[in-house]
């Protein structure tokens, strides 16, 4: 036995900042490992390394494969040569746990600088040496940490660039951000939409997904990614570091304004509402919009096989739907009923004419009252601003301690938002009203015509201005329990300008149907 060869297997690995501040390679850790084994008597049957990587974790390729070769082939292996403790662990625990497993499998850990062994002093040395590698470890993280916190008190964000921002360093050579030039316009663009209201969260991803809009990876935008996207505060300037919110220095991505209506539309939504229409299928546009009169269930559509063809159609999928009709009708009379429902709501063409000087007429009181409107919020803003600064200044003096100012200060923010909002909700841009008010009216006059001949996203956008409520469809037409202002309005103005309109309604009254809804009379629009 005293004749039996050695057999013994090298590790050694090297970071980047090893390398830059100690010159330590992994060439000079290799030769010393195997010296010390001609010393020792050691044949080296293998070899294993990591290069670039820190021993602050265990999962790295090079150690992971020697730590396997040792449990298959650990007959053969006398011991682990290391050219010192903390090039196989920077961490007590691990260098433990790495220990036990080649104690188990009967192999010495032996380092080619430091006097480690099995004896007691030899464990104790090799536990001093991993927990001094360990305490080295952490008084750095704790001194980058600090560091990068001081840094992101001062405005500059020194981690992982947000999604639409990109790493950078500045003219100085201080870490930073920059906005995205491929990303950072689409998700602006995505924002503004959503902004709107006018479309569901999951519209707006579908078509910043059809624009071109990918993950780092090179994936689609995921629902996940967007609902980060859109409640994402540093877009406008706000850092959330270790639970507090800072000021960046860094270039926005969308106006304050923006993004705080898209939270308010967040907020009044449901969470079905957002996400609705997550699987669209293009041939069926008013699939999920309507919704099924007997039970308030949204109406789904799909393909149906047979005769060797197949067929469109949309239906109502509640099992326990009320109804005794057919559930289910074909795409060519649910959309055809649909537009022959539109041309019903556009009211009459003769009206037109004496209808606009209406809407001219409202228009120009609507103006001063917005003009009156946009200077009382202004003033607000003003006066929250200057409470704002107060607040500071009083801060400053020690008259408030940091509880009831960050208490305070939140109050003055949240408000200052608010009156922003509701400010830009005033904003009205500068545009010829006549020339504006002819161009809806020539839209009202073939709106059945141009759902028709618009594309899937058009009719999407045009569905949701006309019935700000789902309508409803009892398989014999359609019905709604509100329509757009402009068309309540108009709808309103024919039946008080002609004797030949029915006074309930655009149709015929039908008896009441009873649903999940409430009770409402069939067909009869109420406007």
């Amino acid at each position: 036995t005293q004749n039996k060869t050695k057999n013994g297997v090298i590790y050694y690995r090297v970071s980047t900042e090893d390398q830059a501040q100690f010159g330590v390679s992994l060439e000079h850790q290799q030769n010393d490992c195997s010296r010390f084994a001609e010393r020792t008597g050691v044949k080296v049957i293998k070899k294993f390394h990591d290069d670039g990587i820190s021993a602050k974790t265990t999962n790295r390729p090079g150690l992971q494969a020697m730590l396997k070769y040792c449990t298959t082939h650990s007959n053969k292996i006398d011991s682990v040569i290391v050219y010192k403790v903390d090039r196989l662990s920077r961490n007590l625990n691990d260098y433990t746990n790495i220990l036990v497993l080649l104690s188990k499998l009967k192999i010495k850990l032996e380092s080619s600088t430091e006097a480690i062994d099995e004896t007691p002093t030899g464990r104790y040395i090799g536990n001093i040496m991993a927990a001094s590698a360990q305490f080295d470890n952490d008084v750095r993280s704790e001194r980058v940490s600090s560091c990068m916190m001081t840094k992101a008190e001062k405005g500059f964000w020194c981690w992982k660039a947000s999604f639409g921002y990109l790493n950078t360093l500045d003219e100085i050579g201080r870490k930073t951000v920059i906005l995205d030039p491929q990303r950072a316009p689409l998700i602006g663009w995505g924002l503004e939409k959503f902004a709107t209201g006018l479309y569901a969260l999951e519209d707006v991803r579908r078509m910043l997904n059809k624009r071109g809009l990918r993950t780092w990876r090179g994936k689609e935008i995921s629902p996940q990614l967007m609902n980060r996207m859109v409640r994402n505060k540093f877009y406008i300037g706000i850092m959330a570091v270790k639970g507090q919110e800072i000021i960046g220095q860094h270039e926005h991505l969308v106006d304050e304004t923006i993004f705080w209506k898209c939270q308010e539309i967040l907020q009044q939504r449901s969470r079905g509402e957002n996400i609705s229409r997550q699987s669209h299928n293009e041939h069926f546009p008013l699939r999920h919009f309507v919704v099924c009169a007997y039970c308030g269930r949204p109406m789904t559509a799909g393909f149906s096989t047979g005769n060797g063809g197949s067929y469109p159609y949309y239906k109502c999928y509640h099992k326990k739907c009320p109804s005794k009709k057919s559930k289910s009708v074909s795409k060519e009379k649910f959309e055809s009923e649909f537009v022959e429902y539109l041309e019903n709501i556009k009211g009459k063409d003769a009206f037109l004419k004496p209808f606009k000087a209406v809407i001219l007429d409202v228009w120009k009181k609507k103006y001063k009252e917005l003009n009156k409107d946009r200077l009382r919020l202004t003033k607000r803003i003003e006066d929250l601003e200057q409470e704002k600064l107060r607040l500071i200044d009083m801060k400053k003096k020690d008259l408030l301690d940091d509880e009831d100012f960050k208490i305070s200060f939140a109050v003055v923010k949240d408000s200052i938002k608010k009156e922003q909002i509701a400010l830009t909700e005033t904003q009205v841009e500068d545009f010829n009203i006549d020339e504006a008010v002819d161009y809806v009216f020539s839209l009202i006059g073939t709106l059945p015509k141009f759902w028709q001949e618009a594309n899937y996203e058009q009719k999407i956008q045009l569905q949701g201005l006309i019935f700000p409520k789902k309508p409803m469809y009892h398989f014999s037409g359609f019905a709604t329990t509100q329509l757009s202002p402009i068309l309540a309005e108009k709808q309103a103005f024919d039946r008080n300008n002609s004797s030949k309109v029915d006074p309930r309604g655009i149709e015929p009254r039908r008896p009441d149907v009873k649903s999940d809804l409430g009770t409402f009379p069939g067909p009869t629009v109420k406007l």
